[in-house]
């Protein structure tokens, strides 16, 4: 495998000359292949999109001249939180700020039943204190990393609303990584406000957990929010199967034709 490859494609994909084209393992190469492997073999290639995501995104941002700060409503391992603080310092953004809104003690009881197995209360669980020792060991605008603790229907309270709002806080980039339609909910609903055009939403897991279907999920709690706000959205970028991003406008029409 690789350690660089072009910015469209996964880093495990390695072009040859001669067919096929590109160089796949063969059999003897994968005798020994197992679930690890495989759990790691399609993490890498996740992450990898991610990381692509947000230096396109970072650079949609940058040349549109959209300020604000960045809101991350799940950060398990701190995974897709230091991609964006990496892409952030790359792009010389010097006045966002960083945060990480997270129960910091997993899943909490899902009402729904997913196909995924893992998702189950307590799973996907970072302390809020390890979660910042992978901040300061990033060493990248740690002064700007804020956390805020516990589910969403308890900590995207009133008071916090009424702080950001009084700080006149914008939004120039919002990671939805809350898996569930319950915890997708209230942040949706706290988000409103903070919203301008040209902010980007990223659903992490817009397809996953419910085999795709839009009953389900945060792609019910997205297309339920899209009839109460006086936001419109366009889709901007998928990321892998699971996820993609929207933009933000303001239209007091509705928008025909198809994008």
């Amino acid at each position: 495998m690789t350690k660089s490859a072009p910015d469209n494609q996964p880093v495990s994909i390695n072009g040859r000359m001669g067919e096929p084209w590109v160089h796949l393992e063969d059999g003897h190469a994968l005798a020994n292949w197992g679930k690890d492997e495989e759990i790691a073999y399609n993490q890498m290639n996740r992450q990898t999109e991610k990381a692509i995501f947000f230096r396109r995104t970072f650079d949609f941002l940058t040349d549109s001249r959209v300020k604000g700060d960045y809101f991350e409503f799940g950060s398990h391992r701190c995974r897709t939180f230091r991609m964006a603080l990496t892409e952030a310092r790359k792009h010389n953004v010097q006045d966002m700020h960083f945060w990480a809104f997270d129960s910091f003690e997993g899943l909490p009881e899902l009402k729904h039943a997913s196909s995924l197995e893992i998702w189950k209360k307590g799973a996907l669980k970072t302390a809020v204190d390890d979660f910042m020792r992978m901040v300061n060991e990033h060493g990248i605008y740690t002064d700007r990393v804020h956390t805020v603790k516990g589910y969403y229907s308890d900590s995207l309270t009133a008071e916090l609303h009424k702080s950001f709002s009084d700080q006149k806080k914008k939004a120039s980039l919002i990671t939805v990584d809350c898996d569930l339609y319950e915890s997708a909910i209230p942040v949706f609903k706290f988000i409103d406000e903070f919203l301008q055009e040209g902010s980007v939403i990223y659903m992490d897991d817009l397809f996953a957990g419910f085999k795709g279907t839009p009953l389900k999920g945060i792609a019910r709690a997205f297309l339920e929010y899209q009839q109460k706000t006086k936001w419109r959205f366009i889709r901007h970028l998928d990321v892998g199967w699971w996820g993609r991003s929207y933009l933000a406008y303001e239209a007091k029409e509705p928008v025909t034709g198809i994008l």
